[in-house]
């Protein structure tokens, strides 16, 4: 049932005032956990809004009919934690941010009809045709994937530098039998990056992984028997397909469900494993590079790495493969603690990950950006609100953007650090200066400054 509110400076007062209150508890009780290590005796606080839930959906609609974005977000600061967002939102899967500040997004999921906005300020452009998006490392190129070609572009608005078809159209043995007829909607494209010169990108999908050029297309073999596992009736499905590319174009990262961490080096023009590890916990699902991480002479396991994560339902793990440990026909066990691995998380199903000189940021299905070094210790955290989808950054690192599965991006700001050591982290050298943010849940000193929502069967919305 909708409360009723006398005006709606009644109502803001009410969201305004009783969201501090509960942000202001919740970080403290967060507080003895995380910094002073202690358990609460306390039981979790909760909020005391969840009835203006129907209210300030209605004032987000009527103030965006209205655009007036600034007067919404002054009155009902953005916040997740009071409102139920199940079957009212489409994920968004992924987000660029690009280096005048606009946004390139795709809304929906893999297994489902994909669009894709450019959004500037408060205004989204819908384009035309376009399923996804990917790009290269340093985002110089940028992919559109369409139903019948993938397009590559230098940035965004920049000219065409190569076109790729389908790799039906290449026709070739083995793996890809039976698969002549399907565009890139039927392949099922789970992910796209595009490799540092732009003359090639790789796909993860769901007939498996893929290596594009211009006159041909190169299946890379993740599970064992692979070449019979495409059925006629197509039956068979690669499961959480992964792929990234080193920055440098060295190496390539690959991975499904019932396969190893591949990591591969094109060697006389083949992409030959270099490097298996055994995940720590079953199903692989993502893999990034590190290469900010500086290597350290007197700390083992640092320098350039590349995150390997695995998710089953009853355990999910993160790992790190320091590159400097690779020797030839590597093999390591992550399930049997290798002390060649660096060992980052034991239990969060991650989604997506950022990259820091220290780390990493994950993004996980519970909801939280968890920040941790590469051997695993907690810096901090960042309440999202949902599945986090995708992480990208400003080319000054001031700026961070996240796509959530529950329909929304949020951008974040840290240009206000904490004073001490310009820190990213409240803990106890600074928890005396107050919070950056008072409707986040975080230690960190991210501040929401701006939403773009996704409801179904509405236009986006901005808070």
């Amino acid at each position: 049932m909708q409360t009723e509110f006398a005006s709606i400076i009644e109502a803001s007062q009410r969201w305004i005032n009783e969201g501090k209150s509960f942000k202001d508890k919740l970080n403290n009780w967060l507080d003895e956990i995380y910094i002073d290590k202690v358990k609460p005796d306390t039981p979790c606080p909760e909020d005391t809004r969840k009835d203006m839930t129907a209210f300030v959906m209605d004032q987000i609609y009527y103030h965006n009919e209205d655009g007036e974005f600034d007067k919404l977000r002054q009155l009902f600061p953005p916040d997740n934690d009071p409102i139920d967002w199940t079957g009212i939102t489409e994920c968004v899967s992924q987000v660029i941010i690009l280096p005048d500040m606009r946004l390139v997004t795709t809304i929906g999921d893999w297994y489902e009809p994909r669009r894709v906005y450019l959004i500037s300020e408060n205004t989204f452009e819908l384009q035309p045709d376009v399923l996804m998006i990917g790009k290269s490392f340093d985002k110089k190129y940028i992919a559109r994937v369409y139903a019948d070609y993938i397009e590559v572009t230098e940035g965004w608005d920049g000219h065409s530098i190569k076109t790729f078809a389908s790799p039906s159209t290449y026709g070739l043995k083995g793996p890809k039998d039976g698969l002549s007829n399907l565009n890139f909607t039927e392949f099922g494209i789970q992910q796209i990056v595009v490799f540092p010169n732009g003359q090639r990108v790789a796909i993860a999908t769901s007939k498996g992984i893929f290596v594009l050029e211009e006159q041909t297309s190169h299946f890379i073999e993740t599970e064992e028997n692979s070449s019979h596992t495409h059925r006629e009736e197509f039956t068979f499905r690669y499961d959480y397909p992964h792929v990234d590319v080193s920055p440098d174009g060295k190496y390539m990262i690959t991975g499904t469900q019932s396969s190893p961490h591949l990591l591969f080096e094109e060697i006389n023009g083949q992409w030959t494993t270099i490097a298996t590890v055994e995940p720590r916990s079953s199903y692989p699902n993502l893999a990034r590079f590190n290469t900010t991480i500086e290597e350290e002479p007197d700390t083992e396991n640092s320098g350039p790495q590349v995150l390997l994560c695995s998710c089953h339902i009853s355990r999910s793990a993160s790992i790190a493969l320091p590159l400097a440990n690779l020797t030839p026909n590597f093999y390591a066990s992550g399930y049997n603690a290798d002390p060649t691995l660096n060992y980052i998380d034991d239990r969060k199903w991650v989604f997506s990950a950022g990259l820091y000189q220290w780390g990493y940021a994950l993004g996980c299905n519970d909801g939280y950006m968890w920040f941790r070094d590469y051997y695993g210790n907690l810096y901090g955290y960042l309440h999202i609100g949902g599945t986090v989808m995708d992480i990208d950054y400003s080319p000054d690192r001031t700026k961070m953007v996240v796509a959530s599965y529950i329909g929304q991006i949020t951008v974040y700001d840290c240009t206000e650090l904490f004073h001490e050591n310009e820190d990213l982290f409240r803990d106890e050298t600074n928890r005396q200066e107050r919070r950056k943010d008072d409707f986040a849940i975080t230690n960190t000193c991210y501040k929401d400054i701006k939403r773009y929502l996704f409801w179904k069967e509405n236009p986006p919305l901005v808070w």
